[in-house]
């Protein structure tokens, strides 16, 4: 069921390459969304420059960005985040701190049902990019505003058109947002607002690239596609927009590692664009999962992108470590390209609400739109089942645990490194936050479960050259192995290699452990 999920997800990700549509006869008449003059006169007259908005102008020479467009519909599903030192603080501040520059927004027109249920994925309409933008400001980041053009996820499967039409961009500026970066429409490979003509995709993306410009002419209008690995097909797209003269600024791409080849490959597709064309060039949204599976509390995990995901090829280890060289490597090869001037890390908080069960925390992303996608979302979105919404499939990439506190990955994100002394968690479980019996004894709580001696004190592990106290949980409360009442692990596999009077045995990290009762 999980893998059927995901080959959804995935759809409505990066992954599907539409196949490119030659031009041909114009046709655009016909089609009110490519010609400006068919908008609703109240939209063409929001986007009309109204004010100076140049101190809220903010360009930068080289983007260290985030997306964390579903960060508050996570908070109002209950996620608290913290800072390099365990205390509560604004994410956008915490953010700032380890130098990140710049926030990514994604913008939806109208992200609910006619009845004001939301499709969820972070309920991206404009009062919630206006409340992102808000708090961005306050730290001193600007936004990257990416417009979908549509009411829901926007990306090489699908580019719906809106159900109404709005123009936001002034109305975030007189809102207080700072402003560096535009882009128009969203992973655009020959789709967009349900037009497959790239002539006429070109067309729209004109007349949205000419709003901004009546707005303000020093902000960066950036246009997005994917799959750098296929090179001839990027290679097409920016010969096109050339030919039509279309007037951007910077050509970006998404660049998932696990699916879209070497660093070395990215650098050199950008690198023949900006060459070719004098553009800027950056890359849109990438990431790297830092675990295999990122579990919750309760035991559950909801992580898609790992080994057992056929179609994926990982450069890098599926660790911290493994995370951070990616990021370096990306940062690296951009600042070595031609025009280079950035990348962003596309959701890196994207974790799992608390919650006390599976089902609990279903309701929650139900009700708060904090998942990928609800249920209500079927009927905009034909590939979001209702049977298979609910989760992110991302947390195993996100640069915090899920707890909320911050992966020493986070440093990576602003082109620095983690202070030496930095404690952080890379282990599953997670429970290094909640007290345990031997805290009171003078030792830490265990981040593992892995037993390896009882006491009438409760059960200890050994972590980091110490001892460490086990939080008792249902689960392991009612489970009995092989050796537990000596003092021996449990097996993590049932692999029975001796069985004597005790029980049953098995080998594992070359140590002895005992065989599950449950197995």
């Amino acid at each position: 069921m999980k893998i059927l999920f995901f080959l959804i997800f995935i759809i409505n990700a990066v992954i599907i390459t539409t196949t490119l549509a030659s031009p041909n006869n114009d046709n655009s008449n016909d089609d009110i969304w490519l010609n400006i003059s068919h908008w609703n006169q109240t939209d063409v007259d929001r986007l009309q420059k109204r004010g100076n908005y140049d101190s809220q102008i903010k360009p930068l020479s080289f983007y260290k960005g985030v997306d964390i467009s579903s960060i508050i519909s996570l908070e109002n599903s209950g996620v608290q985040f913290y800072d390099t030192n365990g205390q509560p603080q604004d994410i956008f501040k915490t953010l700032a701190s380890v130098g990140v520059n710049c926030i990514r927004v994604r913008i939806w027109n109208s992200p609910r049902s006619t009845d004001g249920k939301t499709y969820g994925g972070g309920n991206n309409d404009l009062e919630v990019a206006r409340e992102i933008g808000s708090r961005a400001a306050k730290a001193g980041l600007p936004l990257f505003v990416d417009f979908h053009y549509s009411d829901f996820w926007a990306d090489p499967a699908k580019q719906s058109i809106p159900k109404e039409w709005k123009g936001c961009l002034e109305w975030l500026l007189e809102n207080g947002s700072y402003i560096s970066m535009v882009q128009i429409g969203n992973e655009t490979t020959c789709f967009m607002c349900g037009e497959n003509e790239m002539v006429n995709v070109m067309k729209m993306m004109s007349n949205g690239i000419q709003a901004v410009r009546d707005i303000n002419k020093n902000i960066l209008i950036a246009l997005h596609f994917t799959n750098p690995n296929k090179t001839d097909n990027m290679l097409w797209y920016a010969s096109q927009l050339a030919e039509a003269k279309v007037d951007y600024d910077v050509f970006c791409t998404s660049y998932y590692p696990f699916w879209h080849g070497t660093t070395e490959n990215l650098q050199w597709i950008l690198g023949e664009i900006a060459n070719k064309y004098g553009k800027k060039v950056m890359v849109a949204e990438f990431s790297y999962p830092y675990t295999e599976v990122a579990k919750t509390s309760d035991n559950c995990e909801y992580s898609h992108v790992n080994h057992k995901l056929e179609g994926t090829e990982f450069n890098y280890p599926l660790t911290l470590d493994g995370q951070i060289q990616c990021i370096k490597d990306v940062y690296s090869h951009i600042k070595n390209t031609k025009n280079g001037i950035g990348a962003f890390y596309w959701e890196p908080a994207w974790i799992a609400p608390k919650a006390s069960n599976d089902l609990e925390r279903r309701q929650l992303w139900e009700k708060y739109g904090s998942s990928w996608a609800t249920k209500t979302a079927a009927e905009y979105d034909i590939n979001a089942d209702s049977s298979l919404t609910g989760e992110s499939a991302w947390d195993n990439q996100a640069v915090f645990d899920q707890e909320g506190k911050p992966l020493k990955s986070i440093w990576a994100l602003g082109d620095g490194e983690a202070p030496s002394n930095y404690a952080t968690n890379n282990n599953n479980n997670n429970n290094n936050n909640n007290n345990c019996f031997s805290i009171n004894l003078g030792y830490p709580c265990c981040n593992g479960n892995t037993v390896y001696y009882t006491d009438n004190d409760g059960q200890w592990g050994y972590e980091n050259n110490n001892w460490c106290g086990i939080k008792e949980s249902k689960q392991n409360a009612l489970e009995d192995w092989t050796g537990k009442n000596q003092g021996y692990s449990y097996c993590n596999l049932c692999d029975v290699i001796y069985n004597d009077n005790d029980g049953r045995w098995g080998i594992e990290n070359g140590e002895w452990c005992g065989i599950k009762s449950t197995c």
